[in-house]
């Protein structure tokens, strides 16, 4: 059976003839009525009744009518909806964020966008590190990430800068007031410093370990504690465990435990990137890149 005989059955059924039917679908009679005798045969079913004038349905043929109708709308939707998956109009992307970002205007901005552009589309976003992200990206568990410390080495991906944010200090507020004024990071060289273990981004890591020893402030130091990503580090901090050396957009949702400060000795910046895979060309993809604001300030 084929799509072409149900929609040829359904205009025999409309027509209410064979004749009437060949002249709508511009095909000779006898070859519509060899395709009607096929679908019977098909079925195993008599499905029309041959009329002196005409044709009528039996039961079997009422109920293949009704499921035709019902097949063919539905492949016209199927249709429709492969089109608009294919110009980048519909379909589900998946989107990864470092944690503590998900309120990035980049990333809202270009949600909302396509939410306007293609109301068939949807956004999933998934939080994670970098390092996993990069890794999801490879392996197509992401469409994309929002990531930071990128390799520039690293020719898998490709990606586009919609943030950037600097380094600062943070410390337990009872430290902070204990110290009093604290006007470089080398003033803190009997502090502990909370960091995240070097395999999970050893650009970071490497670059805030070569601050931390120009400030004289040893790292890995026993007793100290760490954690594998940016809240979790914040949350230490407040609990009194040491300072840490945090993205300043993070004052934003900061425990009331915890001060941040810029600092002498402390002058580093980062970009965040939306990255996708170099070899991508998934129109879904290219359409929500696109939608990205044209320039991201650095947050004050």
């Amino acid at each position: 059976m084929e799509l072409r005989q149900l929609r040829y059955f359904i205009a025999v059924c409309t027509a209410g003839s064979v004749a009437g039917a060949a002249k709508v679908l511009h095909i000779a009679q006898p070859a519509l009525s060899r395709q009607m005798a096929a679908l019977e045969d098909e079925f195993g079913a008599r499905l029309l009744v041959r009329l002196p004038r005409g044709v009528a349905l039996t039961r079997a043929g009422e109920a293949l009518l009704v499921h035709a109708r019902l097949l063919l709308a539905g492949t016209a939707s199927l249709r429709a909806q492969v089109g608009l998956a294919a110009k980048g109009k519909a379909g589900s992307l998946r989107v990864g964020i470092i944690p503590g970002y998900g309120w990035l205007p980049a990333l809202g901005h270009a949600i909302a966008e396509l939410s306007r552009e293609s109301p068939d589309a949807s956004v999933m976003v998934k939080s994670g590190l970098s390092a996993w992200q990069l890794e999801a990206v490879k392996r197509h568990e992401l469409d994309a990430g929002i990531v930071a410390w990128r390799s520039p080495l690293d020719a898998e991906v490709e990606g586009v800068k919609v943030y950037e944010d600097r380094m600062v200090l943070a410390m337990p507020a009872a430290t902070a007031r204990g110290l009093g004024k604290i006007r470089a990071l080398g003033d803190l060289a009997g502090q502990k410093f909370i960091l995240f273990p070097r395999q999970d981004s050893p650009s970071h890591y490497d670059a805030l370990a070569r601050i931390l020893k120009a400030a004289n402030i040893p790292t890995g130091q026993p007793g100290t504690a760490a954690a594998a990503d940016i809240p979790t580090i914040i949350g230490l901090v407040s609990a009194g465990l040491g300072c840490a050396i945090v993205p300043s957009s993070y004052k934003y949702h900061c425990p009331a435990g915890v001060v941040l400060k810029e600092v002498g000795g402390l002058d580093l910046k980062f970009d965040l990137e939306l990255v996708w895979r170099a070899d991508s060309r998934d129109p879904l993809l290219h359409s929500f890149v696109g939608m990205l604001p044209a320039s991201q300030g650095m947050l004050r």
